[in-house]
């Protein structure tokens, strides 16, 4: 910089002003304003803020290179999901599918270097969730301080962005939308797989059903009945020979196989009704979903299911407990807001 130069900071604020008033005219991004990051609105400053003693820049011509797939920076442990199941980041090839944003399908183009040499930080989300990102991996989101809008932050940004109470940052990260998969040949039809790992017994082909129950349940299972009982209780129980094909060994062995984790949209809908049929119910506070178990397994599952379905959930563990006493187990609790646009 020459020695009479100087910077003037009116002159860099009228710049930036001018360059976030525009908006992007193609892509995803198309009519949204330009949100400058630090390294791009530092780069606008220094060219346009610093003015020769008459008035006029300094700098007329300006050249910039930045490394590609900048700001792309996950742990090489980052579980990324694909249509045939979960993939760590490092395992990852050209060619290979994963999930896009909008739970789209799409194809890996390229791979970067490993660069083990910048500065990492691990981000916790509210569910107890987290992820290792490098500084400069860019992250769309909300910024709710205030008013609510979009913004691009950096890894290194969100780290160092001011904490509110409970530890909380004040930026949101929009859920993925639900996985956009077709219908797949499924062992058992989803909503009856869904009661069975709830109210099905893990060894036998059977199902037991409260009496109130029965009627909407029985409307919901498309295949014959061998026989019924009474059971103890005010509840019946269902022989059903087409649940020989997905019984385990032990109830702590039930978990959601991953072909109904891949299955449609609606496949895993009626497989997440089935579960909620059986184990489930709404709150009374808030009007949430609650679905409980007391293998974890199978409610780790469920949250797969959940999360494939674009449905924010959240879970507890606290001790388990019949008529008022300690069990000795650990209850698992699973709750999240389901809207009509997902039914």
């Amino acid at each position: 910089m020459a020695s009479d130069s100087s910077y003037n900071k009116a002159a860099a604020d009228y710049a930036v002003a001018f360059t976030e008033a525009l908006s992007h005219t193609k892509g995803r991004w198309a009519g949204k304003p330009f949100d400058l990051i630090d390294w791009q609105e530092q780069i606008i400053r220094d060219v346009f803020g610093i003015l020769k003693p008459n008035g006029y820049r300094q700098f007329n011509t300006a050249y910039v290179e930045i490394p590609k797939k900048m700001g792309k920076q996950l742990a090489l442990d980052t579980p990324i999901p694909t249509p045939t199941g979960w993939k760590q980041m490092g395992e990852l090839t050209v060619g290979d599918q994963v999930f896009d944003e909008t739970g789209h399908p799409c194809r890996v183009l390229a791979l970067s270097d490993i660069d083990d040499t910048e500065q990492a930080y691990r981000l916790v989300f509210r569910d107890g969730s987290s992820i290792v990102a490098g500084e400069r991996h860019l992250w769309s989101g909300d910024y709710t301080w205030g008013k609510t809008r979009k913004v691009l932050r950096t890894t290194g940004e969100l780290y160092r962005m001011p904490h509110r109470e409970h530890d909380v940052i004040a930026f949101r990260i929009p859920i993925a939308a639900a996985l956009k998969t077709a219908d797949v040949a499924l062992p058992l039809d989803p909503y009856l797989y869904g009661y069975w790992l709830g109210n099905g017994c893990a060894t036998k082909p059977e199902i037991t059903i409260r009496t109130c129950d029965l009627e909407s349940v029985i409307r919901n299972i498309p295949y014959p009945i061998s026989s019924s009982w009474k059971n103890t209780g005010d509840s019946v129980v269902l022989r059903i020979c087409a649940l020989k094909a997905v019984l385990v060994p032990s109830f702590r062995d039930k978990v959601i196989a991953p072909v109904y984790l891949r299955a449609s949209e609606a496949q895993r809908l009626r497989l997440l009704q089935g579960l909620m049929d059986s184990d489930g119910c709404i709150a009374t506070r808030k009007g949430q979903a609650v679905y409980c178990s007391t293998v974890l397994a199978l409610a780790e599952s469920v949250r797969e299911l959940l999360w494939s379905l674009g449905i924010k959930n959240n879970l507890v563990a606290s001790p388990s407990k019949r008529y008022n006493q300690p069990t000795g187990e650990t209850f698992y609790t699973i709750r999240y807001t389901a809207f009509r646009d997902s039914q």
